[in-house]
């Protein structure tokens, strides 16, 4: 089960998103600073619904897929407390060609989430060139889960098989039907009694990780406006719960830095310009508790304090963008991300493998806005605040080991 692996791609994903990224307008990146003393609070607010995700080759696959396992006649040995009766089932299937390898049938999983997340951004003029900003979100997240059991031929076969007359094994046969038909409680107990919380509802609310940066315009009365920004990324966010397979953590468990370079280049008076950005994020080694997952085995494995380091992120992308008179705003642009895979240095091999497995990630993604920006009519006396407000839809073109995420979210902002 890596599903927890799964859950950090998610969070990855989530910031990216979410996170307020200094002194940008609504929703898309520019290169505009806040004029000298003034401030402005942001409100970012966007729900995501967790149904699917893509994996390493970019096909879609449902986020329960790694909770469906087959359940062979190995895994009902090994659940056998009663050492006599594990050997004499193990003898009685050799003698009959069965191998433990076979399977009985397969755990099924209804699994369905949903996130939303709060990111206040809070912003301040220094000088007419320098911007500095602050930034935590708030999560709610929830995950529902249904498990069951199918079975399939091999084991009516094997329960008709105990039943034949030079067998006669009635007893064996009620209790093989009864191991079956009480495989979804038998898997809870197997992860209780290794530590695990039970397959049930799951839902939490926290802070995220806190942004604190800096926005300083390098080219500000130009045809090409350029501003550089720079921060740090802090863990304040809960971390995943080795514990728990169906948790969505709020934050990485490690210190970030950023850097990212945004260039406007305004087409003639129309009010319409051109943004490109380009942003790398450089996230330091960490350390937390994780499962010593395998390959072979992902349920009766230790915990152990361990090195990690997430794979370092670049973001890039280009709009075009409208600000009219009236105080309409509207853009159209693309955004591209990347993530190197996690290492986990000093780990047993078949764990590290394990954990670095398919945690790579990369997306391309479409953008789209309109909203309305009272400043115009602030200027011109209309309204006693300045004010800001937008709805934008992002849609997810193509992605490689990350969640499938269309969603559309509401921004609003106050100048003061």
């Amino acid at each position: 089960m890596r599903f927890a692996c799964f859950l950090n791609m998610l969070l990855a994903l989530l910031l990216v998103s979410v996170m307020m990224h200094g002194e940008q307008g609504l929703s898309f990146e520019n290169a505009k600073v806040l004029p000298p003393g003034v401030s402005r609070m942001n409100l970012r607010v966007v729900s995501v619904n967790l149904n699917e995700k893509t994996d390493s080759a970019g096909v879609g696959r449902n986020i329960e897929e790694p909770l469906e396992k087959n359940l062979s006649f190995r895994d009902v040995l090994n659940g056998e407390k009663d050492a006599l009766k594990r050997e004499l089932t193990a003898g009685f299937l050799l003698s009959n060609g069965i191998k433990e390898s076979d399977t009985l049938g397969k755990f099924t999983a209804d699994l369905s989430g949903v996130v939303t997340v709060y990111a206040p951004n809070y912003s301040y003029g220094i000088t007419d060139r320098l911007t500095v900003a602050a930034a935590i979100p708030v999560y709610y997240a929830s995950m529902n889960v249904d498990v069951g059991f199918r079975s399939n031929g091999s084991a009516n076969s094997f329960r008709d098989l105990l039943l034949t007359g030079y067998n006669n094994q009635a007893e064996g046969a009620r209790d093989f039907v009864s191991k079956i038909n009480s495989a979804v409680d038998r898997l809870n107990n197997k992860l209780a009694d290794n530590g695990y919380d039970r397959l049930d509802r799951w839902s939490n609310t926290g802070l995220g990780d806190a942004q604190l940066l800096a926005k300083y315009a390098l080219v500000a009365d130009a045809p090409v406006l350029v501003a550089a920004q720079g921060g740090v990324v802090m863990p304040t966010g809960v971390v995943d719960d080795p514990d728990n397979l169906i948790d969505i953590p709020f934050g990485d468990g490690q210190w970030d830095g950023f850097a990212q370079l945004s260039l406007d280049q305004p087409m003639g008076r129309t009010g319409f310009y051109v943004n490109q950005y380009a942003k790398y994020t450089v996230q330091l080694e960490g350390r937390r508790s994780v499962r010593l997952k395998t390959a072979a085995e992902t349920i009766e494995v230790p915990k152990k304090n361990s090195r990690f380091d997430l794979g370092d992120k670049l973001n890039a992308g280009v709009a075009v963008l409208y600000e009219g008179d009236s105080g309409l705003t509207s853009g159209v642009g693309y955004n591209f991300y990347h993530k190197d895979a996690d290492r986990y240095p000093g780990m047993e091999k078949a764990a590290q493998s394990e954990l670095e497995k398919d945690t790579f990630q990369r997306s391309h993604e479409a953008e789209f806005s309109l909203g309305y920006s009272a400043v115009p009519a602030f200027k011109r006396k209309s309204v006693a605040v300045p004010f800001e407000c937008a709805l934008t839809y992002k849609r997810q073109l193509m992605s490689l080991n990350m969640p499938v995420s269309h969603f559309v979210q509401f921004e609003t902002g106050v100048f003061f």
